[in-house]
């Protein structure tokens, strides 16, 4: 640490300088007074051991990092930007506030790494490992995710956009409060997962197995699960407005109050679920089974059950204003149904400009 580079980018480190250039590779600034500040443009770090150093503020363009050891160092508010971190080490770190921009993180390690409001635009974080690590306010940004692991995470107000799961790994993962919009993780099991308050607007589940997933509260609008299992879940209050649910199992399924309101559920398997005060105007349900199914309070109107199963169902109250019923079975279903409202019929079906058009001109 006594050679003249190292003094050098030490005093620039100091006075808040910028360097460019030079090479460090595989020095160790474990015992360097502090890094704090420094700021490196297309300088060397192969191999560097930064181990707990505190790097409050730098900043790094076109560095080369690969392999680099930031093991329990403190990166707050530092930023990486178009730099090589290919199998770097992070584990343990405290990424706060800490940028990432086009970087490549191939094969990076954060097992156990603490993140706190970072974000990662455009990054390459395939077969990174975060094992363990605890995410909270942060992004991932159209990143590659592939083979990335989550085993074991716990995540809270992150953001991923664009992502392709369908190899990582997500065993124990947990989320809450998490955006994973447009994500693929179909054919994937899901089942280790905890998933209340997310949003999953627009992602791809077909074939997934989520069987017994929390999923309280989360929004699925115009997602894909056809297919899909979601047997046991718990999600009262959750939004499936718009998905494909074709073919999907749902049986014992707790969903009061939840939103399906002009979703596919073809041939979807309600068997036994909770549909108290569920909502699924306007959804295409035909051949459906809500075999033993609770669906007090629920509102199905203008929704197409034609062949669907009713019986030993529930009902209370239950809103089918019209709603295609042609061929539905409700041998041993109970209690008392809404149906058709002659003058809310009409008046749903009133077109001004229909009318208006049917007056011939005077």
């Amino acid at each position: 640490m006594r050679d003249p580079a190292h003094a050098d980018l030490l005093e620039h480190a100091r006075l808040g300088l910028l360097y460019e250039g030079g090479d460090f590779s595989f020095t160790d600034w474990t015992q360097a007074p502090s890094l704090a500040g420094i700021r490196c443009v297309r300088t060397g770090f192969r191999g560097v051991r930064l181990d707990h150093t505190a790097l409050v503020g730098a900043m790094f363009v076109q560095c080369d990092l690969s392999g680099a050891v930031f093991a329990g160092a403190d990166l707050r508010d530092v930023q990486f930007i178009e730099c090589t971190l290919t199998a770097a080490r992070f584990d343990g770190a405290q990424l706060s506030g800490t940028v990432f921009l086009q970087c490549a993180l191939a094969q990076a390690g954060l097992a156990a790494a603490q993140l706190t409001d970072t974000t990662f635009m455009k990054c390459d974080l395939s077969q990174a490992r975060l094992p363990g690590a605890r995410i909270d306010g942060t992004a991932l940004m159209e990143c590659n995710l592939s083979g990335i692991d989550l085993s074991g995470v716990t995540a809270t107000r992150l953001i991923a956009t664009k992502a392709d799961l369908t190899d990582a790994i997500l065993t124990g993962l947990t989320c809450d409060t998490v955006l994973l919009a447009e994500a693929d993780l179909s054919g994937l099991d899901l089942t280790s997962l905890a998933l209340a308050r997310v949003n999953m607007m627009g992602s791809n589940l077909a074939g997934s197995n989520l069987a017994g997933v929390d999923l309280s509260g989360s929004f699925m609008k115009a997602c894909g699960l056809a297919g899909a299992d979601l047997s046991g879940i718990t999600a009262p209050q959750a939004h499936f407005a718009q998905s494909d649910l074709t073919g999907a199992r749902l049986v014992e399924a707790r969903l009061g109050g939840a939103n399906f309101m002009s979703a596919r559920l073809g041939q979807a398997d309600f068997t036994g679920a909770d549909l108290e005060m569920a909502v699924m105007t306007g959804a295409s349900a035909p051949a459906a089974r809500f075999v033993g199914a609770n669906l007090a309070h629920a509102t199905l109107a203008g929704a197409r059950l034609e062949g669907a199963d009713f019986s030993g169902a529930t009902f209370k109250r239950t809103d089918l204003h019209r709603a295609n019923t042609l061929g539905a079975l409700n041998f041993g279903a109970t209690g008392d149904t809404l149906e058709t409202d002659p003058e809310r019929a009409v008046a749903e079906l009133y077109n001004p400009q229909q009318v208006r058009r049917a007056i011939p001109e005077q």
